[in-house]
């Protein structure tokens, strides 16, 4: 709700599609640069009291923001500092969220976990700018702000009385040796590899196209605040039902094969959404992609959790972190600025283009990088059993 109200009051302060994509790009580019640090520190403390640090600083952020909004003082400078900070609380945030989930649940319901986890967000996503639109059309962002901060009370509650799983920490070498340590296993590896540039590259070129929905909805479209909702829902529907076809399946087997599929569906889907002048049709493709970038990337964050020790999690976990949260900056200031000067349509169709490639490559590499898995499981395993170090993989 509050990332719909804020896009909308973004737009109706500016009516700048530049201006809206530098606030996107304010609000995740700490990811880029603080990612990789926030695996370290997943993994060098407790993430139980990460996730309690990161939440309340996210309250606060709301707090600001309502007290500046009906006091009269918000301004689109604001809203673009306060997205920075709440970037930085959210780069360790997420890395800490992700790589505290195999403490909740057994190993072998990891991937229905994670499928799940990203069904409920998505469900957030599908109701909350539904929602969003319609308030604000009858009242005003204010609301959506208030709702907001009142969201953050049960969650840091559940996080001071859950119980998790005794984590193992090791804090033997130095801060850099433990970032070096992370780098190296993930980039020794080609299935982690690739599946990392899978999600930088959707992340930058895909996903950021959403930046732009304000003006698809007022300008291409002609659906106002009520359709950015609406259009915003639509990705959602698509987004929960994905999560819920990867949490029906028991095993990791066959994923790669789906997120290569879900890559080449995707991209078309977008290509095709940005020559669409019907709102109807416009919706049904966002279902689609919405569809599509959930079995991208929690799939690939499936694989590359059941991919990495247990020690060693967090930091794989940030780099996913890093291509997800860290690109989408970078492709939402691109793609807006490319809007700018060229056209809604025609930048999302560019964006659609190196999606479309980079699923074409990544069908290639399915079976070479299923025969590199299975190897690398073996890896784990040895890891695990305490048989090599970690430094040797």
């Amino acid at each position: 709700m509050q990332a719909t109200a804020q896009s909308w009051l973004v737009y109706r302060l500016t009516g700048s599609a530049l201006f809206l994509g530098a606030t996107s790009f304010a609000g995740s580019i700490p990811a880029l640069f603080l990612a990789p640090m926030a695996g370290v520190v997943a993994d060098r403390f407790k993430r139980k009291h990460i996730l309690i640090a990161t939440q309340s600083l996210c309250f606060i952020h709301g707090i600001l923001i309502v007290t500046l909004y009906f006091t009269g003082l918000l301004t689109e400078w604001h809203i673009l500092f306060l997205a920075i900070f709440l970037g930085l609380a959210n780069s360790f945030d997420m890395t800490a969220r992700q790589s505290f989930t195999p403490l909740l649940v057994p190993k072998e319901d990891l991937t229905n976990a994670i499928a799940l986890n990203s069904s409920m967000f998505n469900a957030a996503r599908m109701l909350g700018p539904a929602i969003a639109g319609f308030l604000i059309a009858a009242y005003d962002e204010g609301i959506c702000f208030t709702v907001n901060v009142i969201s953050y009370i049960p969650i840091i509650l559940f996080l001071i009385w859950v119980e998790a799983r005794t984590q193992i920490i090791k804090k033997s070498a130095s801060v850099l040796s433990h970032l070096k340590e992370g780098v190296h296993f993930a980039f020794k590896h080609s299935p982690i590899v690739t599946l990392l540039m899978m999600v930088g590259t959707f992340s930058f070129w895909g996903a950021s196209f959403t930046t732009l929905l304000p003006i698809f909805s007022d300008q291409v479209l002609h659906s106002g605040v009520s359709g950015l909702g609406i259009l915003t829902g639509a990705s959602g529907v698509g987004a929960v039902s994905g999560g819920i076809f990867l949490a029906s399946r028991q095993k990791v087997i066959g994923i790669k094969k789906i997120i290569a599929v879900a890559a080449v569906v995707n991209s078309m889907a977008i290509a095709s959404f940005s020559f669409s002048k019907d709102f109807a049709i416009s919706c049904a493709l966002l279902v689609v992609a919405g569809f599509c970038f959930i079995l991208i990337f929690a799939g690939s964050n499936t694989l590359l959790q059941a991919l990495s020790p247990d020690n060693l999690r967090g930091r794989v976990i940030s780099l996913f972190s890093t291509m997800l949260m860290g690109m989408y900056p970078l492709g939402s200031l691109s793609v807006g600025y490319l809007a700018q000067h060229l056209g809604v349509s025609k930048a999302v169709l560019i964006g659609a283009a190196f999606c479309f490639f980079a699923g074409v490559y990544f069908n290639l590499r399915v079976p070479a990088l299923t025969r590199d898995a299975k190897g690398l499981l073996e890896v784990q395993k040895q890891i695990e059993g305490g048989i090599i170090p970690t430094r040797n993989v």
